[in-house]
């Protein structure tokens, strides 16, 4: 799969849908064998439980949107205060997967993060290669050296669509703008009550 071309593809998508400039959270999820279910995907999100998928719009906050794309199961969250990110959370995701997370939002905060296995393995906090960290740092030393030949003073934008790109060229699973044109399976992170209190 081509970089570039998959670079080209996120530049586009960002301009398309502006406020993915600010704001995202994107999660993949690639079983180490077999399918893993949208209905599965959202027990292991909310810790066990066994949440009912609702049809949502794509953009709204505290809801993680669910997909599938090729063999991988996609989260997306138009916030970069990601739920799917946490780490507890990642754990479960990651068991028996490979896990991409990249997130970014308008505190200026930027993070790469790659679990398997059910553990956190390395971070890439701020997509400063040289802050790269975790218990298995090689599993995103590649990534981390591509992110060393942007150089420093590179606009955001330039990290931001190179990172979505090595998440696609690492599973095959594309974001893409007919993901935001119609209602998805979601899970709503808020609870009945709260529900009410925002009527």
């Amino acid at each position: 799969m081509d970089l570039q071309y998959a670079i080209t593809h996120y530049r586009r998508l960002i301009k398309e849908i502006g406020w993915l400039e600010e704001r995202m959270a994107w999660t993949v999820i690639l079983p180490v064998s077999g399918r893993l279910s949208l209905q599965e995907t959202a027990t292991r999100l909310t810790g066990g439980s066994h949440p009912e998928l609702s049809e949502l719009d794509p953009g709204l906050p505290d809801v993680v949107y669910l997909g599938q794309s090729g063999a991988a199961v996609m989260l997306f969250e138009a916030t970069g205060f990601s739920h799917a990110g946490g780490t507890q959370v990642l754990e479960r995701l990651s068991e028996n997967a490979r896990v991409w997370h990249v997130a970014w939002n308008i505190t200026g905060m930027r993070v790469l993060i790659h679990a398997a296995q059910g553990k956190v393995l390395a971070r890439i906090p701020e997509f400063a290669p040289d802050w790269l960290n975790g218990i298995d740092p090689d599993s995103l030393r590649e990534e981390a050296a591509i992110l060393r030949g942007i150089g420093r003073y590179r606009p955001p934008t330039r990290y931001k669509t190179k990172v979505m790109a090595m998440v696609e060229q690492r599973t095959g699973a594309r974001l893409d703008k007919q993901w935001f044109d119609r209602p998805r399976p979601a899970v709503p992170l808020w609870s009945p009550a709260e529900d009410i209190q925002r009527i």
